[in-house]
Parts: structure tokens; sequence; C-alpha cells
């Protein structure tokens, strides 16, 4: 399943292949993750490897604090006559993992890129983020539960432009 993830500013669509190797932006790349102690990771990609450490309020690598966020892939709309109708996005869980907090209410008008609720997984803070101008038809799910990798989180209703 491809995922939207963002780091350093910038975004890049990565995806866990069946045999295990990684596709960043299309380019293949080949991974393994050691466990050293605890919540530290040594993580070798195409044979250069990075220490990784997840704490429950940080992300570093290689002793760099780094803010990583990851979102559904959608694939970009195609426009039809000039025109756009509304259409409605299941947002689904990029991971497994707790609900931490939901940042808006059903009937909600959110903007592009609007944080829409938080999900702690192996101890990280995953932002959840809407695709697009819209509104949040239906939330799915309650703080403080743990949801699996592809649940439902909301119904969104993307807006014309």
């Amino acid at each position: 399943m491809k995922k939207r993830v963002t780091y350093r500013d910038h975004e890049y669509i990565f995806e866990i292949l069946p045999n295990g190797d990684l596709s960043i932006d299309g380019e293949i790349f080949s991974a393994s993750v050691d466990q050293e102690i605890n919540s530290v990771y040594k993580v070798t990609v195409n044979n250069h490897t990075f220490t990784v450490e997840v704490s429950s309020k940080d992300f570093t690598i290689d002793g760099e604090n780094v803010d990583i966020s990851i979102k559904p892939f959608i694939p970009k709309r195609s426009i039809n006559n000039g025109s756009q109708e509304k259409k409605n996005i299941s947002l689904k869980a990029p991971i497994p993992g707790k609900i931490a907090q939901i940042l808006v209410k059903e009937g909600d008008i959110v903007g592009k890129n609007q944080e829409l609720m938080i999900l702690e997984a192996m101890k990280m803070r995953n932002r959840i983020f809407s695709p697009n101008k819209g509104k949040v038809k239906k939330i799915c799910v309650k703080e403080n539960t743990f949801v699996e990798q592809d649940q439902k989180l909301l119904e969104f209703e993307n807006s014309p432009d």
C-alpha cells in the first residue's frame, strides 16, 4: 500500500513491496531493520546504515530530531470538462496504532493539508491531514481507541475549487 511521507518539507510516495524492498518515488531500495535495544534501531538502506531512535515525543535519525508525517496516498483527480464535482473520500489509517487526538468534528469545513487527527504508533505521533479543501462528513473512530492499518478513520467530502 502506498503512503505519502513528508520529511524535511519534501513529500515522498513510499511503498513497502511484497519482497520487503522499499519504493520511494518509484526508485527501489533494499532495506533491513534490526532492533538494537528498546527504542533504538539500525536501519540499512542500500548498504547505508542509520541509527533510528523512537521515543514517546521524538524521532531521531543519526542523532538528528526529525518530524515525519504519514498520509494515505490518494492519486490526483482528473478534471473533466473543466469542472470538479464533490467527491466523498474515506481516509484510512496508514499504520496500526492508537487515536491520540481528534482535532475536528463532523460538519467542520477544513482546508487542504489541515491536521485532522493524531495517530500514535511505535511511539511516534503521526499526523493525519485532509487531502483537499472540504467537509468532514463522519468521524468513524474515537480518541484513545486502537485502529488497524487501512481502518476507516473518517469520511471526507472534497469541495469543488
